[in-house]
């Protein structure tokens, strides 16, 4: 199906002004992701300069939201949501576009839920508050923190911040797609994945509350170095859940190249090297990360830290 969004102005129950856009960022991952105590999920965001970008048209004449590409279902569930709750004509279209491959822990889906708010949200003015946003995409599925700006911990099985942190220098993150398989075709049911408790030991809850405090620390002091050491960390003992074939191989070639340390998407199959745009030898870093990386024959990513929502 192909949807032809007019320019703008066309009115919807004199309501609309027009065409509505939004975007919003995925991740690359996450710097952290664990327990706080048993039962209690959650993850700290890293932002990224690969963006989802929704546009969203009201139509009086449709009783529904039609959204393209048909399959992104819930965020046409979202939108309709949206439009109930603040008593808006229910029928528009919805067009998604995505930069963000599914199912490699990138944040894709909430990518596209949030870039869906803010299109409905531009076409009607509403100023939906972020609280009002989580509580209707909780009703969807466990989502990310991406429409928090900076780096948060966030509770993503019940979809509710925890902490803002902060932001950082902005990071080049240099990895690879550690699918199963070499055409990259791997993927896993994210959504699924996070609806399902894992089975972490109830003790790990206090280093992984140790870690969060060692990174809200190294956040708000902008300390890079601490910054990867945790994160290397959170992949290492997350490797029990959701195993990276290539991890000992990626942090060989980090050391080697003098990386900051290495960030995953615990629910996926992203796995990178984390480095600093402010060292004096990033772009000889770059080059030869990409390098050895390519070697392990898995896809190349490449992408840079955002603070923005």
């Amino acid at each position: 199906m192909t949807i032809h969004l007019q320019a703008a102005g066309r009115a919807a129950g004199g309501r609309s002004g027009g065409v509505g856009r939004g975007r919003a960022p995925g991740t690359f991952g996450e710097l952290l992701q664990g327990i706080l105590r048993p039962g209690t999920d959650f993850l700290v965001t890293f932002p990224v300069d690969l963006y989802v970008e929704a546009a969203f048209e009201p139509d009086p004449q449709l009783d529904q939201v039609i959204v393209s590409p048909p399959h992104k279902a819930k965020s046409q569930r979202l939108a309709t949501a949206i439009l109930a709750h603040y008593e808006a004509p229910p029928g528009g279209w919805l067009m998604i576009n995505s930069a963000l491959p599914e199912g490699k822990g990138m944040a894709s889906s909430t990518a596209d839920l949030v870039a869906t708010a803010r299109a409905v949200d531009a076409a009607f003015r509403l100023k939906l508050p972020n609280r009002l946003l989580q509580r209707l995409m909780a009703g969807i599925e466990p989502s990310d923190g991406v429409m928090h700006p900076g780096i948060t911990a966030f509770f993503h099985r019940e979809v509710r911040l925890h902490r803002r942190m902060g932001a950082l220098p902005q990071l080049t993150i240099a990895g690879i797609d550690d699918g199963d398989d070499a055409d990259s075709a791997a993927t896993v049911d994210t959504v699924a994945f996070n609806r399902t408790r894992k089975p972490i030991p109830a003790h790990w809850a206090d280093r992984y509350g140790q870690l969060l405090e060692e990174l809200t620390a190294a956040v708000h002091d902008r300390d890079l170095a601490a910054v990867g050491r945790v994160s290397s960390a959170s992949a290492r003992l997350f490797q029990t859940f959701n195993a990276k074939p290539h991890l000992a191989e990626v942090e060989e070639i980090g050391r080697d190249v003098g990386a900051l340390g290495v960030v995953v998407g615990h629910s996926g199959t992203c796995l990178g090297l984390l480095l600093s745009r402010d060292d004096p030898r990033h772009g000889t870093q770059l080059a030869r990360a990409l390098n050895e990386l390519e070697r392990l024959g898995r896809p190349l990513i490449v992408c840079r830290s955002t603070s923005r929502a």
